[in-house]
């Protein structure tokens, strides 16, 4: 193998080549990897890069360790969390604010789920359902219920069946969780969110795009704005306490 002295170290060319080997589709799931030896023979290279490789492989989840007699790196499953996972950090690390991620909502999920009403089958429609009956089962407020509402989105974005969007839609999940994590949800918005899903949930089974799309931006509009006002609602007392002057302690009598 060439040293590829302009662009990186020799792991880094390495990663590059059975990254590109996977997207071509010639290293497939389930398959494995030769040995750190062998690798570094046939590249004619160190084990310490080949293992370097294979360590960042796995990090980004393209590679699965096994270890014991017949363990080894395989290629893993496709899994797209990971991507969604790491997208969520950048925006975290971005500082995106409230208003964005309503903005970046407003646009992308209204047309998630008028592809989820054109496109969902049978199956889809019924794990959709399914959760719906969860999500009006958790005790209202919980932490099971705020997951439940978040997975309704993931959902839905499965059953557009568009991997780009599936993977956006969940980020921006995760992020709405994050950001929401500390607002106490209300039994008044609990109601509020199960009653707008399953409006969306019934445009989607009977088809009806229009209606998936505008229920899904009226409810994106509607539910980040009640979150906001929540939140500056719980943020008050603490503004409040941190201007109000703090009173010297007597002195010895």
């Amino acid at each position: 193998m060439r040293k590829d002295t302009g662009s990186g170290r020799v792991s880094e060319t390495i990663t590059r080549r059975i990254r590109k080997a996977i997207t071509d589709g010639r290293l497939t799931p389930g398959e494995k990897l030769p040995a750190e030896r062998e690798m570094a023979g046939r590249l004619q290279t160190s084990r310490v890069s080949v293992r370097e490789a294979y360590r960042s492989l796995a990090e980004a989840g393209l590679v699965s360790i096994r270890r014991g007699a017949e363990g080894g790196a395989f290629i893993a499953d496709f899994d797209p969390v990971p991507v969604s996972r790491n997208l969520t950090f950048l925006l975290r690390l971005g500082r995106t604010s409230h208003e964005e991620l309503t903005e970046a909502r407003a646009l992308l999920e209204p047309s998630v789920a008028r592809l989820a009403a054109r496109r969902a089958g049978h199956e889809d429609l019924a794990r959709l359902e399914e959760l719906l009956r969860s999500e009006q089962a958790a005790p209202r407020g919980s932490g099971e219920a705020r997951c439940i509402h978040l997975d309704f989105h993931r959902r839905v974005a499965e059953c557009a069946r568009n991997l780009p969007l599936a993977i956006l839609t969940r980020a921006m999940a995760d992020l709405a969780a994050e950001v929401a994590q500390d607002i106490v949800i209300s039994s008044d918005l609990h109601g509020h969110i199960v009653r707008d899903h399953a409006r969306i949930f019934e445009a989607i089974r009977r088809h009806d795009e229009d209606a998936a799309a505008e229920s899904m931006l009226r409810h994106v509009h509607d539910v980040q704005a009640r979150l906001r006002r929540a939140h500056e609602a719980q943020m008050r007392p603490r503004r409040t306490a941190a201007r109000r002057p703090k009173v010297a302690a007597p002195g010895p009598v």
